[in-house]
């Protein structure tokens, strides 16, 4: 089952979109918990859509280790592609993919299989999540067969997005 890792990242790439981040930025000093709820059709029956609901812990940044050292943990690429979480990651970082050095620590807690239409589950999930008044769950729109990509481009979004602040927080801690 040896996929073009190439073809299939520029798929996650254009079709992975980012329904609703989650509000805070990443913790500059200490872990942080990403839950998420990804969300693709199904590859098995095209009138079905697949949920996964989970959370990627992410460790600290760590100042002190070269860049582009980040881990991947749990996310199983071996599942759905031959290839193993070290050739993925070496992977992203020929295609200038540079998370900083952090772990990133995947538990899916819940798989489930609609019968609805995509459009309808997206919506179905921000309503629960405004209802919950839940500002930390991210809803991801990816791709089915390796939805990690689309998980990846979320995590990297987070990073970009606490930029920012771990140079504020960096500076006050040397300052």
């Amino acid at each position: 089952m040896r996929i073009d890792i190439e073809k299939k990242w520029q798929e996650a790439i254009k079709k992975t979109r980012i329904i609703r981040s989650r509000y805070g930025k990443l913790e500059t000093f200490k872990k942080t918990i990403v839950p998420y709820v990804l969300i693709n059709k199904s590859i098995v029956n095209k009138n079905t859509t697949v949920v996964r609901e989970g959370k990627v812990e992410v460790s600290p940044i760590m100042i002190h280790l070269p860049k582009g050292s980040f881990e991947f943990y749990g996310f199983d690429f071996k599942k759905t592609t031959d290839y193993s979480d070290e050739i993925i990651k070496s992977f992203l970082l020929i295609r200038g993919v540079q998370l900083p050095s952090m772990k990133y620590s995947n538990t899916e807690v819940k798989l489930d299989i609609f019968d609805k239409p995509v459009e309808e589950v997206i919506n179905e999930y921000k309503n629960l999540l405004s209802r919950k008044e839940d500002i930390e769950t991210g809803i991801i729109l990816g791709i089915a067969d390796v939805w990690q990509f689309s998980l990846v481009i979320y995590l990297s979004s987070l990073v970009i997005k606490s930029v920012d602040n771990d140079i504020k927080n960096i500076l006050d801690l040397l300052g």
